[in-house]
């Protein structure tokens, strides 16, 4: 092979890559950019809504529900000073449940612990004993729960797995092994057996 058959190809390429491709402007068609549309024009479709079936027992709850919403607007109208302090309790009960799940607080989440602890002691006073430690380590692991919900989380899973682990290892224990009989033998078959020197 020559070395103009290997330039051809090459050459072809190189005008290829490097010609304009671009169609020279019209200059008719030119516009200027005052005349430029700011918003793409915007396409008529046509859109339709189908109605999909309802699902089993959605027309029952969405009766229920405006029956609900028709009972409480004319109440809450009437009372709107117990809604609104409702909703106050609500904001600040999710506050302190904020407050108390950040990582930081620690004297809070104390706080927190023993006053379930207070509580369940004083929910058992009239119960023994039993009760009283019973209804306070209720309380005190209720607020820890509150407090530490990733750790619950993991402590639970954590137990969960390993009474599963037990289980299967209780459910394959190895059988006893096979004893050898014992056997007793007469004076006689003890002399034959040579159990006896003679």
């Amino acid at each position: 092979m020559s070395t103009t058959d290997y330039q051809t190809p090459i050459k072809q390429w190189w005008g290829l890559v490097t010609s304009d491709r671009h169609p020279k402007a019209d200059p008719s068609r030119l516009v200027s950019v005052a005349e430029l549309p700011i918003y793409a024009e915007d396409k008529k479709s046509q859109l339709y809504f189908i109605e999909s079936e309802p699902l089993p027992l959605q027309r029952e709850f969405s009766t229920i529900r405006r029956a609900w919403q028709e009972e409480y607007n004319p109440g809450r109208r009437e009372f709107s000073l117990i809604d609104h302090a409702v909703t106050g309790v609500q904001n600040t009960a999710f506050k302190v449940q904020r407050y108390v799940e950040d990582e930081w607080s620690v004297i809070p989440k104390a706080g927190a612990i023993t006053l379930g602890g207070m509580a369940g002691l004083v929910l058992g006073m009239r119960r023994g004993a039993f009760g009283r430690i019973f209804t306070s380590a209720t309380g005190m692991a209720t607020m820890t729960a509150f407090c530490y919900p990733k750790e619950t989380v993991d402590l639970i899973r954590g137990g969960l797995a390993s009474v599963r682990s037990e289980w299967t290892d209780f459910q394959k224990s190895p059988h006893p092994p096979n004893e050898k009989e014992t056997r007793s033998f007469s004076t006689q078959e003890m002399i034959r057996l040579n159990f006896f020197p003679m």
